[in-house]
C-alpha cells in the first residue's frame, strides 16, 4: 500500500486549539504581539497548505526579520497560524461569528455564504465577510484507471464518481466543478469516503472516477500517476455554465508523469476576514502576502473574479501596490494532442 498526504489523508480532521490573548485582535495588535489565526481544511490538504504559507508570510514578531524593498516581510507584531477546519460551511460561520480571524475557503462556498444560498439559505446571507484577495487556484484533476475507455469528463455522466471526505473542502468544490461541467447530480452517484481507498477502488471497477481538487502540481495527483495505473479525463464548462468564476484551465504537457496538456476547469480560493477587522492591519496583511507572492511563487494572489467584497484596508494596500487589475492566470504555450 502506497502512503499518501494532501487530499487523500484520512477524513478526520482535529481543530487547533490555538487562542488569542486579550478580548479582539485589534486590541492585541496595538500591543507588542498579536496571533492572526487562518482557517482552511485538513492537514495535509490544498488550503491547509496554503493556509500555513500565508502564516508564514504574515508572520513577524517582536526581534524578528527586518523589512527590505522587495523580500518577505511580514506584519510587525503579527504571528500567524494555520488551523484546521472541519468543513468549509463552519469555517465560515466561525468568521461570520467573530470566533476565528479569517477562513480560506472555494470561490462557490464564499459566494454562497455571501449570498445566503446553499447550505447558507437557512441562516442567510452572510453580509460582513470581506476578502483579502484570492491567494490560489483550485484545479480540477479527474482520474480514472489508465485502461478505462472515458473520452472526457462528459462520458461520466450517470457514471460513479468519488469525491473525498463528505463535506470537506475537495467534496464541496468537486460538486460546483462537476456542475459546471455538465455532470448532472441526479443521474451520477457521487461517492463520498477516503480518496486513498476510491484510488484502489478505481483499479477493481468499484468507481469509474476520482476528482482531486487542487492547486498545480499537486503531490497526490503525482504519486498516484507514476503507478502508470491512472490517466487524467479532460474537462470543459458546459454551454449553460454560468459561473462568474469558474474558468478553463490548463493541465500542462508533463505536469504529470505519462500526461499531455489536459483541458480543465479552475476556481479561485479566497482568503476572508470580517468587515470589522481594522483598515491598517489588513494593509498590512495584504502587503505581506504580496511580497511573499512575489518571492517564492506558492502564493497565487489576484483580485480575480472576486466572490466576496474587498476589505477597503486590502484594496487600498494592493492597488497602491500596483494589483488591483484584474489578473488571469497565464495559459500554457499551446501543445499536440491536448486531451488524453
Amino acid at each position: 500500500m502506497m502512503w499518501f498526504g494532501g487530499a487523500l489523508a484520512a477524513g478526520a480532521v482535529t481543530v487547533a486549539t490555538y487562542l488569542l490573548p486579550g478580548t479582539g485582535l485589534d486590541k492585541a495588535f496595538a500591543q507588542d504581539i498579536a496571533y492572526f489565526r487562518i482557517g482552511a481544511g485538513a492537514p495535509g490538504s490544498t488550503l491547509y497548505d496554503l493556509a500555513g504559507q500565508i502564516a508564514s508570510a504574515i508572520s513577524n514578531p517582536p526581534g524578528s526579520r527586518q523589512c527590505d524593498n522587495d523580500g518577505p516581510c511580514g506584519v510587525e507584531g503579527v504571528i500567524g497560524l494555520a488551523q484546521t477546519a472541519t468543513d468549509p460551511v463552519s469555517a465560515l460561520q466561525s468568521v461570520d461569528d467573530g470566533l476565528v480571524e479569517s477562513v480560506i475557503v472555494s470561490a462557490d462556498i464564499a459566494d454562497a455564504a455571501v449570498q445566503g444560498t446553499g447550505p447558507f439559505k437557512k441562516s442567510g446571507p452572510m453580509t460582513e465577510l470581506r476578502a483579502i484577495a484570492n491567494v490560489g487556484q483550485l484545479v480540477l484533476h479527474v482520474l480514472v484507471a489508465k485502461e478505462a475507455r472515458f473520452a472526457d469528463l462528459s462520458a461520466l455522466n450517470g457514471k460513479r464518481i468519488a469525491i473525498g471526505v463528505k463535506d470537506s473542502d475537495n467534496a464541496v468544490t468537486a460538486r460546483a466543478l462537476l456542475r459546471a461541467a455538465g455532470i448532472n447530480e441526479k443521474k451520477t452517484k457521487l461517492l463520498t469516503g477516503d480518496p486513498e481507498a476510491a484510488a484502489l477502488d478505481l483499479l477493481g471497477d468499484k468507481v469509474d472516477a476520482l476528482v482531486l481538487v487542487a492547486q498545480l502540481p499537486n503531490a497526490d495527483v503525482a504519486s498516484l500517476m507514476r503507478t502508470g495505473n491512472y490517466k487524467l479525463l479532460s474537462a470543459k464548462p458546459a454551454d449553460d455554465s454560468k459561473s462568474a468564476y469558474i474558468v478553463t484551465d490548463w493541465i500542462k504537457h508533463k505536469q504529470y508523469s505519462g500526461t499531455d496538456v489536459v483541458a480543465t476547469l479552475s476556481m479561485p480560493a479566497v482568503w476572508v476576514v470580517r468587515s470589522s477587522l481594522s483598515d491598517e492591519l489588513a494593509d498590512g496583511l495584504a502587503k505581506a502576502v504580496l511580497r511573499a507572492a512575489k518571492s517564492d511563487g506558492k502564493i497565487h494572489l489576484n483580485l480575480d473574479r472576486m466572490t466576496v467584497p474587498i476589505h477597503p484596508g486590502a484594496e487600498a494596500a494592493l492597488a497602491e501596490l500596483g494589483k488591483a487589475q484584474e489578473v488571469e492566470a497565464p495559459a500554457p504555450e499551446p501543445q499536440p494532442n491536448a486531451t488524453n
